[in-house]
């Protein structure tokens, strides 16, 4: 009877303790699971907030993104897109770096600035002579490792003849070479620096470039589409008899268009339209300009554009430049494929034949050199700051003047983005 009682009171505290058991496990299972849910929810939270910023950083660096291409940053950013922190930071002379960041995500945009493909003060399809010394602030390439540039003042692609050339360091200029420029790295490697070099000697801050295209470099296309740039909206023309009333070019395609003629006004056609704000103007035909029309279109400038510069081209006819005041944007001499064997006859009609032939008498080494052959004829020391391209092919462009070219990169910027906006480097957004 007592063995049956003690067996019963075994039973029961072993049914005891295995159902103990069996409820802490269920309890420990419990509780993982519970802790497992917490955790998961913590996660979803988690990835729900970094989705948010995300996106939202992706969405604001769009809006900087978008305004950045209107206005290149010149004003100040919409308040829209003033609601997070940003930084925008030079990555190279030809390339600034947009970063957003919300919360703990950061987005990187790079973004290629509105500027010629290739780096110089001067470039040139023209066989270019200088008759006296020429000093250059240069355009400047890639940073060498050792923190100095590669500056670079003349691109030819043909002859190129000075007698003696300098090239300033960047840290000897009384400017910065451009916005966002680093004070810690103002000089030009060795390899890419002249002193009172003539041309023949000159070092690589004068390149000689044989593949020199001078107009898809300045305006990403090809020199064959040069009409579709030309009937560009924001594009101002001279004479007006190219335009319709409504100000839109008249003519469908290159082959319509008159032949091209020196034109007398087109100093005072060049000041109207910067005051009517065209900052590209296209003159179609020859133009002779004066220390005082220089004067003038600097004044119309800086009372239209304050501190930004123009891009003043000249189709199909002479250039002539008599001043010593430098312009305050870019000129750009233009020969058409189809006129590529012009003749400049025009020079006897302008007050600058005689000093013309007069220089053509000077050179040295002497070159059998015709006023007709001719494309641009310089007298003084006048610049333009945002940079000359004469794209004459194998036509001459004499230079009779000291001159000392202070190249303003910056100036470009805004007229060329109205036509060849900033450009985003890269395919997709970048996620961490």
């Amino acid at each position: 009877m007592m063995w049956c009682y003690l067996r019963n009171r075994q039973q029961g505290a072993a049914t005891l303790l295995l159902t103990a058991l069996m409820i802490s496990l269920m309890l420990i299972v419990v509780g993982r699971a519970a802790q497992l849910s917490r955790y998961q929810l913590t996660e979803l939270q988690y990835e729900t907030e970094r989705r948010q910023s995300f996106w939202q950083a992706e969405g604001e660096l769009e809006c900087l993104w978008t305004q950045i291409r209107s206005v290149h940053a010149e004003s100040a950013l919409p308040s829209a897109c003033q609601q997070i922190a940003h930084q925008i930071r030079s990555v190279s002379p030809r390339e600034q770096q947009l970063t957003a960041t919300v919360g703990t995500t950061t987005l990187q945009k790079r973004y290629r600035l509105p500027l010629p493909d290739s780096a110089a003060t001067v470039k040139s399809s023209s066989r270019l002579i200088l008759m006296k010394p020429a000093s250059f602030a240069p355009d400047l390439a890639r940073l060498h490792a050792a923190g100095d540039w590669q500056c670079i003042a003349v691109r030819y692609k043909y002859d190129f003849y000075a007698p003696s050339l300098t090239t300033y360091h960047p840290d000897q200029l009384p400017y910065p070479l451009y916005a966002g420029f680093p004070n810690d790295s103002g000089r030009c490697h060795e390899s890419y620096h002249s002193v009172a070099l003539s041309a023949e000697h000159a070092r690589s801050d004068y390149q000689h470039t044989p593949t020199l295209s001078p107009f898809r470099d300045l305006f990403g296309v090809a020199v064959q589409q040069w009409f579709q740039v030309m009937s560009n909206p924001q594009v101002g023309r001279i004479p007006a008899s190219l335009n319709e009333a409504s100000g839109q070019i008249r003519y469908q395609n290159a082959l319509e268009l008159p032949h091209s003629q020196l034109n007398p006004e087109c100093a005072a056609q060049i000041e109207n339209l910067i005051r009517q704000g065209k900052m590209i103007i296209w003159v179609y035909g020859g133009c002779v300009l004066s220390d005082l029309d220089v004067q003038r279109i600097n004044t119309a400038i800086q009372a239209k554009f304050s501190q930004q510069g123009i891009i003043v081209l000249i189709q199909d006819g002479l250039v002539g430049i008599e001043s010593h005041h430098p312009l305050q944007g870019m000129l750009y001499q233009f020969i058409s494929p189809r006129h590529a064997n012009i003749e400049f006859q025009n020079w006897r009609e302008t007050e600058l034949q005689t000093a013309l032939i007069q220089s053509l008498a000077q050179q040295r080494p002497q070159r059998n050199i015709s006023p007709e052959q001719v494309s641009y004829f310089q007298l003084g020391s006048f610049y333009p700051a945002g940079g000359l391209v004469l794209d004459a092919d194998r036509r001459f462009a004499v230079v009779q003047g000291h001159v000392d070219f202070h190249y303003r990169r910056d100036l470009l910027i805004k007229p060329l983005s109205l036509i060849r906006p900033a450009k985003w480097r890269g395919e997709s957004w970048y996620e961490p």
